[in-house]
């Protein structure tokens, strides 16, 4: 079996193995995903045929090889090609030296490659993925894209908080995936429990107490025994999400619990010790409402002994196509209909919202979208039609859509150009006269001094 060799600025090489095909695009479903505006979402493929390995390109930006765009070619050992800013090489599996079926070996990883001069030498190879790239891609097998670096800080942070078992308090907007912050704390920490999730906003204030702490038989009226959701954690993670809803009353009692892990259910006696990490979530200001006396200072103080801040979308915005590209590969995979592509100009509407509602929104605007095109082409017309706010974007003109006056700015210096730099001439070119003409250079204050 061939490789393919990739790398990017001459650093950063990645090994790929393959038999008969392979992919490569921007869509998150091709063999090699390169996350690059500029590369089509099915950029190039490489299919076998009678015994050679033949390069396609149906991208609109095109694939290079000796910097010609290409069709079609035939590939041998050695042959590169490059796609954007990606530099790949085929070789041939002979060639390749310590290259498990992994596609990455134990040891110093080489494959003979050509220098400038056309002369053959072995390049070594990064035996491992760096800690972001095995970071992201751990976090891509439990349903989390992150891709750009405000989320990949996140991350490293969540990675080492994991470690230590102390109260942690995420805060952000709706929708932008605390819980998914969450349950990564949860599994970096390796606990052998249950990740255990309440919704503080869901549950009505008279039977939170019993939900929390558990209750026996008799407790109240239709009590019985069962645990609470602090017992089911036991070992593993409670998470408190719309904290801010929380009673005033539940707070101290929970704080205690903070302080020296034990619980009793609601009607019993025994003390239970418990060793639960507690994680709490809001999209509140906390502190505008400890001023206000509606959350107790000493609870939050506790609860925030570690903060996380997860950022809203429209200011993670690398993150946005990434998260396109998973969903809708996602739900072909669960509904067993074709992925759609997106349009460019579809694709720039979504990058210019802000999303309000963050990744929630995005999810369920390409849900509804995906089930109307079936497996179609995504036009702006389709997104359109199922967001009214999105409606407003595709109303409005282009971001980059030149105003009059730069229209009347560029006319001018034109005419100017054109002329010479002839006033006399360029004023009956533009139809003005000459006063007028001075007026708008110095209006537009271009800046080439009049003769």
């Amino acid at each position: 079996m061939p490789y393919l060799v990739m790398c990017k600025d001459s650093k950063d090489y990645k090994v790929f193995r393959f038999s008969s095909a392979v992919t490569i695009g921007r869509a998150r479903n091709n063999s090699i995903v390169l996350n690059d505006l500029e590369i089509s979402r099915y950029h190039a493929y490489i299919e076998q045929e009678q015994g050679n390995y033949i390069l396609f390109d149906r991208s609109r930006n095109g694939t290079l090889v000796d910097n010609k765009k290409i069709e079609k070619c035939l590939l041998s050992h050695g042959i590169a090609f490059r796609i954007i800013d990606y530099l790949f090489a085929f070789v041939e599996d002979s060639k390749a030296e310590n290259i498990d079926e992994k596609g990455l070996g134990e040891q110093e990883i080489s494959v003979w490659d050509k220098d400038d001069q056309g002369v053959e030498t072995l390049v070594p190879l990064s035996k491992e993925p760096d800690e972001t790239t095995a970071l992201k891609s751990r976090l891509l097998e439990e349903g989390t894209v992150v891709e750009g670096e405000k989320m990949v800080a996140l991350y490293n942070d969540v990675l080492a908080v994991a470690r230590i078992n102390v109260p942690v308090l995420i805060i952000g907007e709706a929708g932008s995936g605390k819980e998914h912050v969450a349950h990564a704390l949860h599994d970096f920490s390796k606990g052998s429990g249950r990740f255990v999730p309440l919704n503080c906003s869901s549950i009505p204030e008279g039977i939170f107490e019993s939900e929390l702490f558990g209750s026996v038989k008799g407790a109240f009226h239709n009590a019985a025994d069962k645990p609470g959701k602090l017992e089911l954690a036991n070992g593993g993670t409670i998470f408190l999400d719309e904290i801010g809803d929380m009673s005033l009353s539940l707070q101290p009692k929970l704080l205690r619990f903070i302080e020296d892990k034990m619980v009793t259910r609601l009607g019993d006696t025994k003390v239970r010790e418990l060793d639960v990490r507690v994680i709490a979530a809001t999209n509140q200001d906390l502190r505008i409402m400890m001023e206000e006396k509606t959350f107790r200072a000493d609870f939050y103080h506790r609860l925030a002994c570690i903060k996380l801040k997860v950022p809203p979308l429209r200011e993670r915005k690398e993150d946005i196509q990434p998260l396109i590209d998973f969903f809708l590969s996602s739900f072909s995979d669960k509904y067993d209909w074709k992925t759609p592509r997106i349009s460019d100009n579809a694709m720039k509407m979504l990058m210019e919202y802000d999303w309000p509602v963050n990744i929630r929104e995005l999810r369920n605007l390409l849900l509804g979208v995906s089930v109307h095109v079936q497996g179609k082409t995504i036009y702006p017309k389709d997104l359109a039609a199922a967001s009214e706010e999105i409606q407003r974007i595709e109303r409005q003109p282009s971001r980059s859509f030149p105003s009059a006056e730069d229209i009347e700015k560029r006319h001018i210096i034109d005419a100017l150009e054109r002329t010479g730099w002839n006033k006399a001439q360029a004023s009956k070119l533009l139809g003005i006269s000459r006063d007028t003409l001075y007026r708008k250079v110095r209006k537009y204050k271009i800046s080439l001094e009049l003769s």
